[in-house]
């Protein structure tokens, strides 16, 4: 299956490692060497099993909120509710 994380880009969940924040990464000074390979603007990064790292401008609350709409698909939707 894969996850939506933003900005069309389609991450592996077998492939990813963590879904991260960036204002929570923000906190410890032991991931700066994080921000130094995204954009300033970016609220949620990827890292993956090769320590990509790939960030989108999509706030993580809106990627929780996601939800598959058929489990055999790679498509994902926001929750209606």
């Amino acid at each position: 299956m894969f996850i939506h994380i933003g900005n069309n880009v389609l991450i592996s969940d077998r492939k990813c490692v963590g879904i991260f924040n960036t204002e929570t990464l923000k906190q410890s000074d032991d991931n700066n060497w994080i921000f130094n390979k995204i954009n300033e603007d970016e609220k949620l990064i990827v890292i993956d099993v090769k320590n990509n790292i790939t960030g989108t401008r999509v706030s993580p609350f809106t990627v929780i909120k996601r939800k598959a709409i058929n489990e055999d698909e790679i498509v994902w939707s926001r929750d209606n509710d």
